[in-house]
């Protein structure tokens, strides 16, 4: 197959099917989303305009408390007023303002009427009617409520939106005793304003069931069976069956449940024409582009094959160029391809050519190698031989410095890695002590205490050297009295301290509070520090990025009394040593490859 139609079929297979079928899968979800979204948002809204309306539940409940509170009121329904004038005059002067307060506070009460018990109660007015004008079935569906308690029931039982009826009794003031029903009507604008406030509107439409699912209004639902069963057998607040949505909520006042319902494709017709649109506009974008890249890459590919033909018939005896047609492609990618492999071709014999000289230089550059590899045996000789001659001679100072001189340069100058053990170290600190101790005679004494396994610490070339440098350097050279430098190695559970100390004259508290702050910071320029400040930065760093955790360098001094140089290594656990040991054994097979 060409490289052409691999690009094509690539294209269709790894750009143009996954984009629609991500694009499609992407739209549904989000579509899903958004659909989910709407129904839980609604259910919140009709959750709110049913505690709305409970609110206005107990505002007008509260009227009963009013009432029943009332002496007057009550003295009234007990028959206390043993003349028809008092009775008259109580209701005129204290019960009917009564009236007139709670219907103007609860404009949604239609009347407030009290069923009397007892017979001897004057029946002034309307608004007290005797017991046997109220209905029997009413009279037995309320005749369980205890004191405190009400109940609110629905006029029309078959409407969606009925009237409301409040039925509580009055007690007399011991509340030992029924004088009266209360009943409160209140028009259905109260169940109209609950369902405007649930979004009841337009094509959305609100019906009641019973407890058990059973429908309770005559009009139309316009739900199919299985909407209905679902109602009926799942207790989802809302759910979306096809393309109706449905929320519910049960309406504890009423002992009914409220169901709302709209359809999916009337919410979201302004989003389905966009989708259509939207759909089309890609695809034919998409073709658009598609027939755009195919023209694009046949112009790449066509060029990229008549140069590949050209380069199968390339050999030994076949080195002509590949010819280029002079266009407005002579200076793209292809075209420089092109031309550097032409440049390519013509000095291929010059390469066949200089071949011969290539393994002269060759064989020149391994001499030379050779010659820098004798160069560091040529020093330790020189050494070696300065060293017989003294002993010869019986110097036994030239010697020993020439003898541990030696030891330092072969540490210094040898091939090996980068890190050593903590005892090759010590091992090179006492030669280099040694060298120093000749020169300063009494005014140098030192000291070496390990105890740990030196054997077994890992750490870099060159740790110690300079610490000890910095306390010979500004501790014994820097004062007349003999000057103690002490090297002690102890470990604890958790960490390594090597402290590096003298009793020279210390450091002054503002240089050592500058130096631990040179320690401390991370990013700085290294060459506006002092010579003093580049050494310990230098180990402090090594010591960070070797042994990594909270290893670091610390310094204590005390002026006139000595200083302190502490290196911490905190101890890794396994995971870390094989980590770091893998990353090493990486970097050497790199750098000897």
């Amino acid at each position: 197959m060409s490289i052409m139609r691999k690009i094509v079929l690539g294209y269709v297979i790894l750009i143009f099917i996954p984009v629609l079928a991500f694009g499609y899968q992407y739209y549904t979800q989000i579509y899903g989303n958004l659909t989910r979204q709407f129904v839980e948002s609604r259910q919140k809204i009709l959750e709110q305009a049913y505690a709305n309306m409970k609110t206005d539940f107990a505002r007008i409940q509260s009227v009963h408390r009013v009432l029943q509170y009332n002496p007057y009121l009550t003295d009234y329904l007990d028959g206390v007023y043993q003349s028809d004038a008092d009775s008259v005059y109580a209701l005129i002067r204290y019960i009917l303002p009564l009236y007139t307060q709670s219907q103007f506070a609860n404009p949604e009460i239609e009347s407030l009427v009290i069923y009397k018990m007892k017979d001897r109660v004057l029946p002034i007015t309307n608004q007290f009617r005797d017991r046997s004008m109220l209905d029997p079935r009413i009279e037995k569906t309320v005749s369980s409520l205890k004191a405190g308690q009400g109940m609110w029931l629905r006029a029309d039982p078959e409407v969606s939106d009925p009237d409301l009826i409040y039925y509580q009794y009055i007690y007399n003031t011991q509340i030992t005793e029924r004088i009266g029903l209360l009943e409160i009507r209140v028009r259905n604008g109260l169940i109209r304003n609950f369902y405007e406030a649930a979004g009841v509107e337009a094509n959305w439409r609100a019906f009641l069931l019973s407890g058990e699912g059973k429908l309770l209004t005559k009009e139309s639902t316009g739900l199919d069976d299985k909407t209905l069963g679902l109602l009926q057998a799942e207790e989802r607040a809302f759910f979306i069956n096809r393309r109706t949505i449905v929320n519910q909520l049960k309406l504890e006042p009423l002992g009914v449940r409220v169901i709302v319902t709209g359809q999916v494709g009337d919410v979201f017709r302004t989003v389905k024409q966009k989708e259509v649109v939207l759909v089309t506009m890609i695809v034919l974008l998409l073709l658009a582009l598609s027939v755009a890249y195919y023209v694009l890459a046949s112009t790449i590919t066509k060029r990229i094959l008549r140069l590949a033909r050209h380069m199968r018939t390339l050999n030994d005896d076949n080195l002509r160029q590949h010819s280029i047609k002079h266009g407005r492609f002579e200076k793209d990618e292809i075209g420089f391809l092109t031309v550097t492999y032409n440049s390519m071709v013509r000095r291929m014999d010059e390469l066949i050519n200089n071949v011969h000289r290539a393994e002269l230089r060759n064989k020149e550059a391994a001499y030379q190698v050779l010659q820098a590899q004798i160069k560091p045996h040529f020093l330790y000789n020189t050494l070696e031989t300065i060293r017989m001659v003294a002993e010869a001679n019986n110097d036994k100072e030239v010697a020993d410095i020439s003898f541990w001189f030696g030891k330092l340069m072969r540490y210094s100058l040898s091939s090996e890695r980068e890190e050593t053990v903590l005892a090759k170290e010590i091992d090179m600190v006492s030669f280099y002590m040694k060298i120093h101790k000749m020169r300063l005679q009494s005014r140098l004494t030192y000291e070496i205490n390990v105890d740990l396994d030196a054997e077994r610490l890992t750490c870099p070339r060159f740790l110690l050297q300079p610490l000890l440098e910095n306390g010979i350097v500004h501790g014994a050279s820097a004062v007349l009295r003999p000057v103690h430098i002490r090297l002690k190695a102890t470990e604890s559970e958790r960490e390594v301290l090597i402290d590096i100390s003298d009793n020279g004259n210390g450091i002054p508290t503002d240089k050592l509070i500058e130096l631990r702050e040179r320690l401390s910071k991370q990013d700085e320029d290294k060459k506006s520090e002092k010579p003093v400040g580049v050494g310990l930065r230098n180990v402090n760093e090594r010591v960070k990025a070797f042994f990594g955790g909270e290893s670091r360098l610390e310094v204590f001094s005390e002026l006139g009394k000595g200083t302190c140089l502490r290196i911490i290594i905190t101890k890794r656990t396994v995971a870390d040593v094989e980590d770091i040991d893998r990353g090493r054994r990486t970097f050497d097979s790199e750098r000897i490859g």
